[in-house]
């Protein structure tokens, strides 16, 4: 009857997880553009090649996995071609495409109409400011960029009157956050290596660690600790503070883990020296596939066999002149003369 009252004969408490949808593999990627009616089963291996190639995805363990570079040309492209980056566009142009080789569509027209409207977007994308392109990444990315960091809070420990922002290597070497009163400070808080971009969360590492004193630092009291972010272990010079940035470095394992260990790894990206044709510096760097010698946009890998510890410009301009050796980046055109990074 209404307004008697009611009284719970069973309680049943169920406890329940929410998953993201799984990552996508090189066949369910495939499925997903068929589905969409982008690409031709011609196609489909060479944007794989692409996707891979250009370090917009990295594949591991045959899933893939987006890289922070794959994400913010997505936003551009969304952001500035809304239109041709439309799933529908493509799917569109490719049944057009279609219609031509059966003769039913007059092939200069289409092209015609495509590039009048393709035309437009490029016109407008050349007259952008670069900077604001930044602060448009910046703003979408913010999260990521600035994890520990409110966004009132991010004023430069350097010269105290900058503020961090997220910048673009305007050399195509890779993108950085650093004092926006550059070149009078040059202060440079955190470097993203387009080798390895750490910006997705690893599925390996478990839900909860609690962060772990090593030690202190010899030459000063800062202490160092090993901690657990979303992209996995590394270990910290300094405590957490709000609009500082303290050194870190990844690892790939953390079970025999010393203090001595922490301070090796803190002292990278280290200059060996100048490159002898350009003086910019050559580099050795570290990540958690291992070191590599840098010079610009050249990256060689330090053979197994080396010990980095040893390392000397010497042998280092020898791996940079090997087969092995990659390039990283995208030129931004020729230029004379490049001001030499320096490295903080």
């Amino acid at each position: 009857m209404v307004k008697d009252l009611v009284f719970p004969v069973n309680v049943h408490l169920g406890q329940h997880f929410t998953k993201p949808p799984s990552r996508y593999s090189e066949g369910a990627l495939i499925k997903k553009l068929e589905e969409l009616g982008i690409g031709r089963p011609s196609t489909y291996a060479s944007i794989m090649e692409v996707l891979q190639d250009r370090k917009y995805v990295t594949a591991k363990s045959r899933v893939l996995h987006p890289e922070f570079r794959g994400r913010m040309v997505s936003a551009f492209l969304l952001h500035h071609f809304s239109e041709v980056a439309d799933y529908s566009f493509t799917a569109n142009m490719e049944t057009e495409l279609d219609n031509v080789s059966a003769g039913s569509t007059e092939w200069k027209g289409l092209l015609k109409d495509y590039w009048e409207r393709f035309s437009k977007y490029c016109a407008d994308a050349s007259k952008l400011d670069g900077r604001k392109v930044e602060r448009m990444l910046e703003e979408k990315f913010g999260p990521i960029l600035f994890p520990d960091v409110d966004k009132d809070s991010r004023i430069c420990p350097s010269c105290s009157e900058g503020t961090l922002r997220f910048n673009v290597s305007r050399y195509g070497e890779g993108y950085f956050i650093g004092c926006d009163r550059h070149p009078k400070c040059k202060y440079i808080a955190r470097s993203f290596s387009q080798q390895e971009d750490e910006t997705e969360p690893t599925e390996e590492s478990p839900k909860s660690f609690t962060p772990r004193l090593l030690g202190v630092m010899p030459d000063s009291d800062q202490k160092v600790f090993l901690k657990q972010g979303p992209y996995g272990y590394y270990v910290q010079n300094g405590e957490d503070k709000k609009g500082l940035f303290p050194k870190r470095a990844s690892l790939s394992e953390i079970d025999s883990i010393t203090l001595e260990d922490a301070i090796e790894l803190l002292q990278y990206p280290k200059i060996l020296g100048k490159h002898p044709e350009d003086d910019h510096p050559v580099l050795i760097t570290h990540s958690k596939v291992g070191y590599n010698i840098k010079h610009r946009r050249s990256l060689a890998q330090v053979p197994k066999n080396m010990d980095p510890k040893k390392m000397t410009l010497e042998p280092a301009l020898k791996l940079l002149s090997g087969k092995s050796v990659r390039r990283i980046g995208r030129p931004k055109g020729k230029v004379e003369k490049k001001e030499p990074v320096e490295w903080h």
